[in-house]
Order: C-alpha cells, then structure tokens, then sequence
C-alpha cells in the first residue's frame, strides 16, 4: 500500500461535501449534522452518509464513531476495509485499479493487468468500427442518461431523475466516454468524477452489443484516468461472485470490502431481491415514471 492510502484511499472531504449537498438539493432531503435524513415509504427516517456513495472520506474507525452518534435511530454509513483476500461472495466490494503498481505507464497496464482476452475485445471493437472519446455537453450526458436507464431496466432497479447527473456534473470534476457505432449511435457509455488521485465510475450504461464495446469503454476510463494523473481507478461496487463484478477482474480490478454499518440486515442484494423481481414485473411505462420518484426514499441505493 502506498503513502496516500493506495487501495483503500477514500474520497476527499470536499468531495463529499458536493455530493451531499447535489443529492440534497434534488431530492429535497434535509441534513442534520453530516447526515442526510432520508425519507421512508414504511417507517422512519434514514440518517444516511451517504446515498449514492460506494463509500465516503471516513476511515472504517471513524466510520463506526458516525454509526454511534445515530443515537438510536435507523442509520447507513460506508466506508472501505482494507482487503484481506477475496471477500465472502455475495458481498459488497468495489473494484479498483492500482495504476501506480504499474508505475502510471499504459503499456504495463494493457499488458500486465488486462487479460489476453480483455486485450482481444479492445481490438475487436475498434476492428469493427466503433469508436470512443471523451464527450461534453448536454448530447453527451443525454446518451449517457438513456443508456443507463436501459441498463437498470434489465437489472430491475428504478432510474434516478436525470437532474441529479446534470447537478453533479456542475459541483463536481464529472466526465463522460461514449462508445459510438460505425452510424455515430451511441453504444455504451460512462460517467466517471475525478477527485484528486481517485478516478471512480459510480455508473455505466450500454446497449449489450457483442464485439467488445464494454471492454472499449473500460479501457478507455482507464487511459483517461492515466491522462488525469489518477492513482486509483474505481469502477463502483459489485456483488462478489457476480456477474459484474467477473467482468470487472478481466481488467485486473482488485476487490476492496465495503464496510457497511446499518441497524438493518446486512446483507443488501438478498434484502431487495423480492423488490426487484416485482419492479421488474411492472410495465416499463410505470417504472420509468415511478423511479426517480422512489430513489428519493432509498437510503442504500
């Protein structure tokens, strides 16, 4: 581990300061001390810190101290462990990228972290005539909007409004890649927020094209991340054993447990399960109209 946290580096205080108060702002969410309190559909309030976030700037010890002061009352704080091994599977860990390892040089990363394989779909996307970069303004965003809210209907999880992503866009250092087809369609894409030597993609979206297009897209955050002068890449949180989260190690991702402290049950993926399959149920009409309006009172998500 290097000087400055290497893999269990956290985001910064300003950061999470930005983020917190965007997330406020659009939900309409008070705050009270560093907290969020988050409205419940079933029961009381959630004091959070912080929704949206994988983890925050809290160390695990000062994790636990902020879980104290909830007094009481239904709570949700994260922050990162430091890695000991793989982690059970069926647990929460975000996937990250030691770009120093490699001495901050594109060529050791493609060669020794990607898989032969990984490598292989780069170039087959590109061989196909899709095409990636780095995009701004509002087609950007709106391709990358559409696209996630594509992906979270096939994985039965409700869309956030799209003014969260245009407020976070303005607080914060938020930059998008697109995947485009040989036609200029958008293929796949992602959003990813710098924050010092943390380059971290809390969302991605595509359409599910075979030929490589998501390991183009991946790829491309890394070399970003390179360009920005990143230390670490973090491509968001992943249930261990998961799809996702196999597709995340092709790329030499290294799992890093989430400590989760909750006065509810742990175990995250199993608790919403039975909630997904009933959204995933419903009319598409329904979800997308309901969805943003639902993530106002999830605390976890």
């Amino acid at each position: 581990m290097r000087a400055n946290g290497g893999l269990i580096a956290a985001h910064s205080p300003d950061f999470v300061a930005a983020w917190r108060s965007v997330y406020c702002r659009v939900y309409g969410w008070r705050r009270e001390g560093r907290f969020a309190v988050v409205p419940s559909l079933l029961g009381r309030p959630v004091f959070a810190y912080l929704p949206g976030l994988n983890y925050s700037d809290l160390d695990a010890a000062g994790a636990r101290e902020l879980a104290r002061e909830a007094a009481g009352r239904p709570y949700n704080v994260r922050a990162l462990s430091a890695p000991e091994g793989e982690p059970p599977p069926g647990s929460p860990a975000v996937l990250r990228l030691d770009l120093g390892a490699f001495g901050h040089d594109r060529t050791e990363v493609w060669t020794r972290a990607l898989k032969r394989a990984t490598r292989k779909q780069v170039r087959r996307a590109r061989r196909d005539g899709f095409g990636v970069s780095a995009e701004t303004g509002a087609a950007a965003l709106e391709a990358f909007v559409a696209l996630l809210s594509a992906t979270l209907v096939r994985h039965s999880a409700p869309m956030m409004p799209a003014a969260l992503f245009s407020g976070l866009v303005d607080a914060l250092d938020a930059r998008i890649i697109v995947v485009r087809g040989p036609g200029g369609e958008a293929a796949a894409s992602l959003l990813w927020l710098l924050d010092g030597p943390l380059a971290w993609c809390p969302w991605s979206g595509n359409l599910r094209l075979p030929g490589g297009t998501d390991e183009l897209l991946m790829w491309t955050l890394v070399e970003e991340a390179l360009n920005a002068g990143a230390d670490i890449v973090d491509f968001g949180r992943s249930q261990v054993g998961g799809g996702c989260y196999r597709f995340k190690r092709k790329f030499g991702f290294v799992p890093v447990p989430v400590l989760w402290l909750s006065d509810q049950r742990a175990d995250l993926y199993r608790r919403y399960g039975p909630a997904r399959k009933l959204w995933g149920a419903l009319p598409n009409a329904v979800t997308g109209a309901v969805g943003p309006r639902l993530c106002r009172y999830l605390a976890d998500y």
